[in-house]
């Protein structure tokens, strides 16, 4: 089988306390020096997790603290059926490029055309909802894919029903849904980065429309097409009165970021936070002529309210490709493997010789 250069990619998201800008512009509070209590928790790293106890990911299903795994074994037909809702599986095709380590032979490539629709995707119901969730993947992007639009995301529906929705520039309600993407950003190769939608994110010019907003923002964490990654993001729900939620990545098994109530220090800029960004910050606020209101800078990160009622939790998870701006014909090919999603850190596969 044809093994690609590989990489790993880790995601975690956690609801919880702290001050964050109300829907366009309500009265926001600027965080202060930072509360000692409110520092990160260790996260762990590298092969310290689920996956090292599976060699290439064998029997990982078997594992109380996993939810689902999905390693693209068998037809096309047969790995639709392990899906709720499949869209485009006329686009799917199976590969022997797997990432390094994998015990299974074959991968799900999925192939947008431009000017043929905007891609395909498979999406599943995490049931019965969860608290806490490692969301583990690997993407390989071909050099010549044109830009991605929207990327994989995990997140939250109520009610959850058996196909996945949308919702683009609209500040969800913190009782109904909140989503988290990852994927490239930014600059010829695209950086990582999120794409976040949950009931306080920011907005931007001109109108403060809220599309998903960013935390990342590092040029130096390119997607580097052409090879594997593995992706992780943890999510964590927050109390519904607090903004104690969590958000966290790693990129094969390197923890490159983890936001939560009063860390890291950084700056909002409209709708992204920068970490380590020195200020000053700008803020869009309905009530002030122009909308633009000035705020400090490299101020610790109020932490996520992800969600305003209990019934909310994570329940879902989508594995997406949209492209929307590819040439007419050009061919853009993303492969996906090893997907898992589990209430521990997962980290890394661990070889299987």
């Amino acid at each position: 089988m044809k093994r690609g250069p590989t990489y790993c990619f880790a995601l975690t998201l956690l609801f919880g306390t702290g001050s964050i800008l109300a829907p366009h512009g309500a009265a926001f509070e600027v965080p202060g020096e930072r509360d000692p209590s409110r520092t990160p928790s260790r996260l762990p790293e590298g092969n310290d997790g689920l996956a090292a106890e599976h060699p290439g990911d064998a029997g990982l299903e078997d594992h109380p603290a996993v939810v689902l795994v999905e390693r693209f074994d068998g037809t096309l037909e047969q790995i639709a059926e392990r899906w709720d809702n499949v869209s485009r599986q006329d686009i799917f095709s199976l590969s022997d490029d797997v990432p390094s380590g994998a015990a299974s032979p074959q991968s799900l490539l999925m192939t947008h055309t431009g000017g043929d629709g905007n891609g395909g995707h498979l999406y599943r119901r995490l049931l019965p909802g969860y608290e806490k969730l490692f969301w583990r993947y690997y993407v390989k992007y071909d050099p010549d894919a044109g830009p991605l639009h929207h990327t994989p995301r995990i997140g939250g529906l109520q009610p959850l029903p058996r196909w996945p929705t949308g919702g683009a520039g609209s500040r969800p309600d913190g009782d109904r849904s909140f989503r988290v993407g990852v994927g490239p950003h930014y600059g010829p190769e695209g950086s990582w980065d999120f794409y976040v939608y949950w009931n306080e994110m920011r907005g931007s010019p001109p109108r403060g429309q809220t599309w998903g907003n960013n935390f990342l923002q590092d040029p130096e964490q390119s997607t580097q097409r052409g090879r594997w990654t593995c992706v992780e993001v943890m999510v964590q729900l927050n109390q519904p009165d607090q903004r104690d939620g969590e958000l966290a990545l790693w990129l094969d098994g390197k923890l490159v970021g983890h936001w939560g109530p009063g860390f890291p220090d950084g700056t909002w800029i409209w709708d992204k936070f920068t970490p380590g960004h020195p200020g000053p910050g700008i803020r869009w606020n309905d009530d002030v002529a122009g909308g633009r209101e000035p705020i400090p800078g490299n101020q610790p990160f109020e932490g996520f309210r992800w969600r305003t009622s209990e019934d909310l939790q994570l329940n879902f998870v989508w594995m997406l490709l949209y492209i929307t701006r590819a040439p007419e014909g050009h061919p853009s090919r993303v492969w996906f493997d090893h997907v898992v999603v589990a209430e521990d850190y997962i980290g890394p596969i661990r070889p299987a010789n």
